[in-house]
């Protein structure tokens, strides 16, 4: 997001579902919110808004971006009108409003003041929107149209991956993995997290579809891994079964187990008693599969704590 790291994204993987936000990564840009030099009460609504967002509660921040904005308005701060229609647009994506991100992407676009590393943020959250509403052609145009503003490394990759998602849901695959290679090779440690989990979600996508040759169980857990270390942890739980269902695919029951019940841990704790329930069963019966003194016994603490 402007003001702040931002990600989105939405993939499936054979029944699992990551729904992204996966926020923090997609869009470049962004470190911490920039403070209005105009009006303290923006600060607080953007500041807010950011925290809600990096937590995954689109709705609260989305409400707080939207106030942001009014507020903005309200005392013609057209800078200030430009970085919350922006802000505001990636929630409605993550919330799939579609429509209402292109058009809040369109008034940023058209009021930003800031060239280069700005118009290319914008330019790929529209790519992104092109992306969403199946029209791939627009989505790799929109993508040039950034990388002629300008971009940083991460803004690469960020273009990569646009591009590689969009040449797969083409069905050009081979293009798709050149796309996902060429990214890959960007990658390094200050890469942000979630970034790296859309990496690892089109490599997935590319892996099912036969088209890279990979480990979609490291894959998997992988993209669960990044999760974590980005704070989203309902998605992480989520990622994590995807994980252990591919893992139990490949007879690797105790990489199974593990992912079963650091889902199950972090469900109980998150409150999800129903979901946690249902890891901790089949982390169960994976333990009895495997014969574990030890698995068996920490499946009967967490069952324990259930109760």
């Amino acid at each position: 997001m402007r003001g702040q790291k931002s990600v989105f994204g939405m993939q499936e993987s054979k029944g699992c579902v990551l729904i992204a936000m996966v926020v923090a990564g997609l869009f470049a840009g962004c470190s911490t919110p920039r403070p209005s030099t105009l009006d303290p009460e923006i600060n607080l609504f953007a500041e807010s808004a950011s925290a809600a967002y990096h937590r995954g509660e689109i709705k609260q921040a989305s409400g707080l971006y939207q106030k942001a904005l009014q507020r903005a308005r309200l005392i013609d701060a057209q800078d200030e009108v430009s970085r919350n229609a922006y802000n505001l647009a990636l929630c409605r994506l993550a919330e799939g409003k579609i429509t209402e991100a292109r058009s809040l992407l369109q008034q940023a676009g058209a009021l930003s003041r800031v060239s280069g590393l700005e118009t290319a943020r914008i330019h790929l959250a529209e790519a992104e929107v092109a992306r969403m509403s199946g029209d791939p052609a627009e989505c790799q145009k929109l993508v040039q149209e950034a990388l002629a503003a300008g971009v940083d490394r991460e803004g690469r990759v960020q273009a990569l991956v646009l591009q590689g998602e969009a040449e797969c849901g083409s069905g050009r695959l081979p293009k798709a993995v050149e796309f996902y290679q060429a990214a890959r090779s960007l990658v390094t440690d200050r890469t942000p997290a979630l970034l790296g989990v859309r990496l690892d979600d089109l490599a997935v996508r590319l892996t099912q579809s036969k088209a890279l040759v990979a480990d979609e169980a490291a894959l998997q857990a992988s993209r669960a891994n990044g999760l974590k270390k980005a704070g989203q942890y309902k998605m992480m739980a989520v990622a994590l079964e995807c994980a252990a269902e591919r893992y139990e695919q490949d007879s690797k029951w105790s990489d199974a187990f593990s992912c079963r019940i650091r889902a199950a841990q972090s469900l109980l704790a998150e409150g999800n008693r129903e979901h946690a329930t249902a890891m901790v069963r089949k982390a169960g019966e994976l333990a009895e599969r495997i014969g574990n003194a030890k698995y068996k016994a920490l499946v009967a603490g967490l069952a324990a704590d259930l109760k």
